[in-house]
């Protein structure tokens, strides 16, 4: 492999020593943050267990749920995705159990309870498969519990499939006391849900808006909003919350932020462009808060930008790369910048690995690229670019391209924020979307930026590293 750099443990991304993570399960609790992960690439799936208070630092727990090896119960294949809450001191698991030998159905929902988060005990005899009045005994899974103050009930939110039909739904069941449930009519949507089952829904409220964030099958994670709980659950004008590279994220409260988190999934062959794969890091931990028009914006928690004290490259600071001299037109030839030899109109050399935050004027009809890892050749490396004018911007690199549909206000300056960490790369633009890829094919290279179609005036440009 051409730029080779030796093997970089993220300080921001935990990940398993062995296999990867998958499907995370968010809680918060007194203080710490938990977080059940199902740990994938190690044969039969279990859950996992890690605990934090400061969103970085992960302490590993013992496994909390494991298949029981029953060869045709529901417990005796995988553990899948479900969700943690807690009632008068007692703390309850709702999973998927899933077994395709068994002959009541592959997928059951399951319950644990326990008294300290971390050991539980499974209560079989409370697992409840699919009605087949209401929804189909497949493609059921994935429970999301939480209490409704409004029906004064505990609700679940279940990826399913309609009992008539077969099209994907996004499921529902009620119960007053965590043990019976009852199995009513799916969540309204407009439009239609058309690709795979919502996998991993995670339903909230901010103000006076529902939210609803769930992954359709080896799709995007997307958000829909309503103003009653039942819906109608519309998209937003930017509905995915990322690129496919991130899936099943999923949100806790901590009293005082929304807190998101999902994992940046693996790519087959450690190569740009390979096959998805199920499962891999996790990401930077972001915070979730409603823009206009039943948008949802993520920002990185501070936390994580502060874990980067070590500044290598500040143009307010350093006289011939100051800030008033980094502005351009795409017909000038005269840029500031270190003489790198790679492509880009204005490149600086930088580590491997690093936090970038850059605020930039631009025209409504320039495009900004601002390229990590570049290489000699031309087009090379990982690119954000920005088009005001088209309301959108995409991270692109060897072999992949992932737009998405934003709202920018070209009268303002713009903030980009981007973590390029081993091989995951996680931008943010002004605090509300942001775009993850993997880097598997470059792990070293310059630091680039491009204008083409206006003017653009770059007015902060920092790179910092932990260390």
């Amino acid at each position: 492999m051409t730029n080779y750099a030796e093997p970089y443990g993220s300080p921001i991304h935990y990940r398993p020593q062995v296999g990867r993570l998958a499907d995370t399960i968010p809680l918060f609790w007194q203080g710490e943050y938990h977080i059940f992960y199902l740990h994938a690439d190690i044969g039969k799936v279990p859950w996992k267990h890690i605990v934090s208070t400061d969103l970085i630092h992960w302490q590993e727990l013992p496994t909390a749920l494991v298949s029981d090896g029953d060869p045709d119960g529901p417990d005796g294949e995988h553990i899948f995705t479900g969700s943690v809450v807690e009632r008068n001191g007692t703390f309850h698991i709702f999973y998927t159990g899933w077994n395709p030998r068994n002959p009541q159905g592959r997928e059951f929902i399951m319950h644990a309870t326990s008294g300290d988060l971390i050991r539980w005990t499974k209560h079989p005899e409370h697992g409840f498969h699919a009605d087949g009045v209401h929804y189909q005994n497949s493609d059921f899974r994935d429970p999301y519990v939480f209490w409704n103050e409004e029906d004064r009930s505990y609700w679940m939110i279940l990826c399913a499939r309609d009992a008539r039909t077969g099209r994907p739904v996004q499921g529902v069941a009620r119960s007053a006391d965590l043990t019976r449930w009852e199995q009513i009519g799916p969540l309204l949507y407009d439009p239609p849900l058309g690709g795979g089952t919502p996998e991993c829904p995670d339903l909230f409220q901010i103000g006076d808006t529902w939210y609803i964030i769930h992954s359709p099958s080896a799709g995007t994670t997307d958000v829909r909003y309503a103003k009653e709980i039942r819906g109608p659950y519309r998209l937003p004008h930017a509905w995915t919350i990322d690129t496919p590279i991130l899936y099943a994220a999923k949100r806790m409260f901590d009293g005082q932020r929304h807190v998101i988190t999902g994992w940046v999934r693996d790519l087959g062959g450690e190569r740009d462009g390979g096959g998805f794969e199920w499962g891999g890091d996790q990401c930077v931990p972001r915070e979730v808060y409603p823009g206009p028009n039943g948008q949802l914006y993520f920002r990185p928690v501070p936390e994580a930008t502060a874990v980067f004290t070590r500044p290598v490259l500040d143009l307010a600071t350093e006289p011939e790369l100051n800030a008033q001299r980094v502005q351009w037109g795409y017909r000038d030839a005269a840029l500031v910048g270190q003489a790198t030899g790679a492509g880009s109109q204005c490149a600086f050399d930088v580590p491997a690995n690093y936090m970038l935050q850059c605020k930039a004027q631009i025209d409504p009809k320039a495009v900004l690229a601002l390229v990590m890892r570049e290489q000699e050749e031309p087009e090379s490396g990982y690119r954000l670019v920005v088009r005001p004018g088209a309301q959108e911007a995409e991270i692109n690199g060897p072999g992949f391209r992932y737009p998405r549909a934003i709202t920018l206000d070209a009268s303002q300056p713009i903030d980009i924020q981007a973590f390029v960490q081993g091989t995951i790369i996680e931008c943010f633009l002004n605090d509300a979307y942001a775009f993850s890829c993997r880097a598997y094919n470059h792990r070293t290279g310059n630091l680039g930026l491009n204008v083409a179609g206006g003017q653009v005036k770059v007015l902060v440009l920092t790179v910092k590293t932990h260390r």
